[in-house]
């Protein structure tokens, strides 16, 4: 748990944990004040012997827990043992859809249960930053450029009138961001290709997936699995704004492979290469960065049922 949330996490979790700590009296939290004290905590508990990490927080949180199990040098978890929890306290919680009613704590979606794990695919990010150097992140729902990204960078960091509906509604806030991130937004131009194919660009967004869910209430109708060994690579053609707004509209009906401006792929590794530096989301996070390869590790990471 982040003790700098603001917002639902933070009014939440009290509820939440006073309801966990009856279930599992033995239940160890930790509430570091920055990424490197999370990572710092999560491997002093993987040395001391924990079997779970659970991630309270939001798709980026989990994230996070995942990096910090991750192993740069194996690609596999530090601990093979290890197996991965959730608390859904974030806006969109992509990483518990669907949600089931069996999966909920203080009415909060969780994934919680040792006893029925399953072994998931994990997407491996090496990106190429604008200051020459490399860096590995990993990611377990999706990766984006284009026009997701940008939007996820601008809600990120968004304050004003979009922090106030975040409160009010988290699909109000996503939705005003959407608006305005297509209003300023221009077609990509990148190259995407994979072993046996090649799109030269330029797009509006190119979705590289592990689950089909994203952006709070949107989702695709291609049919990844998480532990199917493949990615899916769902581009959205350039198109002037109606014809986005019309894309979109239907993502939040999951309706997407029959649009005109729908091309699906799949492979087991993507190269990405803009043209110029741009934002890179992986579960939520971005960063700017000149190229990237996403590949996917297969069932190498097992998470609570």
């Amino acid at each position: 748990m982040n003790s700098k949330a603001k917002g639902g996490s933070a009014t939440r979790w009290p509820t939440v944990e006073r309801e966990l700590r009856e279930r599992y009296p033995d239940l160890r939290c930790a509430t570091p004040d920055s990424v490197g004290e999370a990572e710092k905590a999560i491997r002093a508990a993987l040395d001391a012997g924990a079997r779970t990490v659970v991630a309270a927080g939001g798709d980026g949180t989990v994230n996070l827990v995942l990096n910090a199990l991750m192993d740069p040098s194996t690609d596999r978890p530090r601990r093979q043992d290890t197996a991965l929890g959730a608390i859904g306290l974030g806006s969109s919680n992509d990483f518990h859809k669907p949600f089931a009613a069996e999966r909920r704590v203080a009415g909060l979606p969780v994934r919680l249960d040792e006893t029925r794990t399953s072994t998931v695919d994990v997407g491996k990010a090496t990106m190429q930053l604008p200051d020459g150097s490399s860096q590995v992140r990993y990611f377990l729902l999706n990766a984006s450029m284009g026009l997701v990204a940008e939007g996820n960078h601008a809600f990120n960091t968004a304050g004003g009138l979009v922090r106030g509906l975040k409160r009010l509604s988290v699909e109000a806030a996503i939705l005003w961001t959407t608006v305005r991130t297509i209003a300023a937004f221009r077609p990509l131009d990148i190259e995407i290709h994979s072993a046996d194919w090649t799109y030269p660009g330029p797009i509006t967004n190119v979705g590289v997936l592990k689950t089909v869910h994203f952006a709070g209430g949107m989702r695709y109708d291609t049919g990844v699995e998480r532990s199917d060994g493949q990615f899916d690579v769902n581009i959205w053609a350039p198109a002037g704004r109606a014809a986005i707004v019309g894309l979109i509209a239907g993502l939040y009906r999951g309706r997407f492979s029959q649009s005109p401006l729908a091309l699906t792929h799949r492979g087991s590794a993507v190269g990405l290469r803009p043209r110029q530096a741009s934002p890179l989301e992986l579960d939520g996070e971005v960063t700017v960065v000149t190229s990237a390869r996403l590949e996917v590790l297969p069932s190498v990471l097992r998470v609570c049922g």
